[in-house]
């Protein structure tokens, strides 16, 4: 399948994943859901440290303590994007969130310039012009609901949380080379270490308070992290395409803010509707832009 495709499919299952996140964070702590939903996506991944026929051994070598080392840069830079993000997602509305996280392909073209000599076109830089225009609409709007984004520490905490999220995917990039393209090691050893990773916070920052984290337990934690996991595996297929270019897939993933904003207007009660429709709509026109001239 087409990278682009691929890049589209993860951006929708990334935009369930939002709208599951902000269910899993109702009444509940960051640094909990974090953990829980981490634990989640490691438990998946058995299958491969296992060697069932699901995966060959040859496809899940070893690796060294050098290449771990080279996976843990990515988990934790994903286990902190996590914690920002899942703070800010309980405390701003849907299109808010995913509306800093839009701002990813400014952050991922940067990278793919610097690390992978990436350059855009005329008619592409354009394309994502708009995408950092719409973002900055959407803290105009914000103002309407209370929220002052240069004031507000969910939207910090969101915009941190998205440029984490911007660096590994460059950095993605680079272990896809390193790694000769094996997709299952880098994953899989990633999911275990981020679990490794949220319990140490986890339990630093709430002392291992076991009977809290027991009430955080349902089903839409399980859904975060089991989301997370199948957008990855989609995402490093696309991103293993030597044809792939880092900034046209950030712009892909903003699928998901589309996905989570129809999701919130009738399950969550999204407000200014209209006014944030018609922003929607210059992203999904930006994004089929991108396609049309590639």
């Amino acid at each position: 399948m087409n990278w682009m495709a691929l890049g589209i499919i993860a951006g929708i299952v990334l935009g369930f994943y939002d709208y599951w996140t902000k269910k899993a964070m109702v009444n509940n702590n960051a640094v909990d859901v974090t953990f829980l939903s981490a634990f989640v996506g490691a438990l998946l991944w058995i299958p491969a440290f296992l060697n069932l026929q699901l995966f060959s051994p040859l496809e899940f070598a070893n690796t060294s303590a050098q290449e771990q080392l080279l996976i843990f840069v990515k988990s934790i830079a994903m286990s902190f994007s996590w914690l920002f993000a899942y703070y800010a997602v309980r405390e701003l509305p849907m299109s808010f969130s995913g509306a800093v996280r839009a701002s990813g392909p400014i952050w991922t073209f940067l990278g793919g310039i610097f690390f992978f000599g990436e350059l855009l076109s005329i008619s592409q830089l354009i394309a994502v012009g708009v995408s950092i225009l719409v973002y900055y609409l959407f803290s105009i709007v914000g103002k309407n609901e209370g929220i002052v984004v240069l004031k507000s520490r969910p939207m910090a905490m969101m915009l941190v949380a998205t440029l984490l999220s911007a660096m590994t995917t460059v950095y993605d990039k680079h272990l896809l080379k390193i790694f000769s393209g094996n997709l299952t090691q880098i994953q899989a050893y990633s999911a275990l270490q981020r679990a490794i990773i949220c319990f140490a916070i986890f339990f630093y920052l709430r002392r291992g308070s076991i009977s809290g984290i027991l009430k955080t337990i349902n089903p839409y934690v399980v859904l975060v992290g089991a989301s997370w996991i199948a957008a990855e595996w989609i995402y490093f297929f696309a991103l293993s395409d030597p044809n792939s270019n880092l900034t046209y897939f950030s712009v892909f993933r903003r699928f998901s803010l589309v996905v989570g904003f129809i999701l919130s207007i009738f399950l969550i009660g999204e407000t200014q509707v209209f006014r944030k429709s018609i922003l929607i709509g210059f992203l999904l026109a930006s994004s089929i832009y991108l396609i049309v001239i590639h």
